[in-house]
């Protein structure tokens, strides 16, 4: 009898244990935010398919604390410096899909800012003595946008370790706005319409790594290589080159060791160095010529240079997995 009395002891106190960690995990999963703040918990804050106001953004920012938050669908003209200044505690700011056509940056504080599938048309950073430089923000992603042009202010953007512009409409950069941000390392153009990189003589991005100009239309890019001394890899199919561009820039790669990544297929003209070609019409050499080149002081051939374009025409390809390079 005083064995069972024991077993149904132990057995009382484990369905006791039982019962209170159930009442005590009912209470705590009450305290689950709302739903429109879910990933607070984690240190990221969501505020979803709402119009933005002063109200509507301040109280996100008080109650998710700092870290990042994810702003998704929703809807505002205009991001101005106004919202910015209610983020000063947020690290990462997300702005994805709705319909924000216009964005002014303006903060001193934040780390990360992605623009993705807003709708956005315009760009700017604010300038004037509550303005840049701003060297806090290290990473600016704009992608999937209709933005067309680059403002002159970017420049004020000085903190910028990675810059992506992916799949947006633009068609013509000048790269010396981007001139002043000397920790710049990844620099991704790709998989827009862009016709023209121009750039001055002066031009030297030195701490630039990875540039990715893949998916455009260029037919030539006078700054390269001359602009990116410290370049390691780079992308440059996809687009409508010149052959006897291609052979200078086939020429350069190897000569500074450039690890160039992806090939051209199916080409409708010619194929040298993996890339896609044309040769040149009339009317279009002299234009080529005239368009701003960094390496020409520094003796590199010139695109018509005859005999680096009949010594260069042959193509070593190298495969290291799915990668295929051709040098």
């Amino acid at each position: 009898m005083l064995t069972m009395a024991r077993y149904r002891d132990v057995i009382l106190l484990a369905l006791a244990g039982l019962l209170f960690l159930a009442v005590v995990g009912s209470v705590y999963g009450r305290a689950v935010p709302h739903h429109r703040r879910r990933g607070s918990e984690r240190g990221v804050g969501r505020l979803q398919n709402v119009t933005l106001t002063n109200a509507t953004l301040a109280a996100m920012a008080q109650t998710g604390g700092g870290g990042e938050l994810s702003l998704d669908g929703c809807q505002i003209d205009h991001f101005g410096p106004a919202l910015f200044a209610m983020l000063q505690r947020t690290d990462c700011l997300t702005l994805r899909g709705g319909h924000i056509p216009s964005v002014s940056f303006h903060s001193h504080t934040l780390d990360t800012l992605v623009i993705d599938a807003t709708g956005l048309r315009t760009f700017d950073v604010a300038g004037g003595p509550a303005g840049g430089p701003y060297e806090k923000l290290r990473i600016l992603h704009i992608t999937r946008t209709a933005l067309e042009r680059l403002p002159a202010r970017l420049s004020l953007l000085v903190g910028l370790k990675r810059l992506d512009l992916s799949q947006n409409q633009l068609t013509h950069i000048e790269l010396d706005v981007l001139g002043a941000m000397r920790r710049l390392r990844d620099l991704d153009l790709s998989v827009n319409q862009i016709a023209r990189l121009d750039a001055s003589p002066e031009l030297q991005l030195a701490g630039l790594r990875n540039l990715w100009v893949s998916y455009n239309r260029l037919r030539s890019f006078g700054a390269f290589p001359g602009a990116f001394p410290a370049l390691d890899t780079v992308r440059l199919i996809g687009n409508r080159w010149h052959c006897g561009w291609v052979d200078r820039a086939r020429a350069d790669i190897m000569r500074h060791g450039i690890t160039a990544f992806g090939a051209d297929y199916d080409c409708p003209g010619e194929r040298q160095g993996g890339l896609c070609c044309s040769d040149d019409v009339p009317g279009e050499v002299a234009a080529i010529e005239q368009t701003t080149t960094v390496g020409g002081a520094g003796g590199r051939p010139p695109i018509d240079d005859l005999t680096l374009r009949a010594s260069n025409r042959s193509t070593i390809e190298v495969r290291y997995g799915d990668v295929e390079l051709f040098l």
